[in-house]
């Protein structure tokens, strides 16, 4: 059986795939799909050793205090009815 603990973006977009990008919007949507702090984790090391841009260490670090304090993503907090 699978291991159930990995973050499907982990696959499909490693940190080195996603943060090779100079676009902010598409690194943002894929922090938005970050759902574990751990996985949050991996990408700001990969971040800081690499490209060090102060508004994509922000922008994760606010992604794993959503995640920590329980809150919900951009598409939780304004359902479409």
């Amino acid at each position: 059986m699978p291991e159930q603990d990995s973050d499907p973006i982990l696959e499909r977009l490693p940190p080195e795939t996603l943060l090779d990008s100079d676009r902010l919007r598409p690194i943002r949507a894929g922090i938005r799909c970050m759902d574990s702090i751990e996985t949050v984790q991996q990408y700001l090391a990969h971040e800081n050793a690499n490209r060090d841009r102060t508004q994509v260490q922000a922008a994760l670090r606010m992604r794993a205090r959503e995640l920590r304090d329980g809150e919900p993503d951009d598409a939780d907090a304004n359902p479409v009815f």
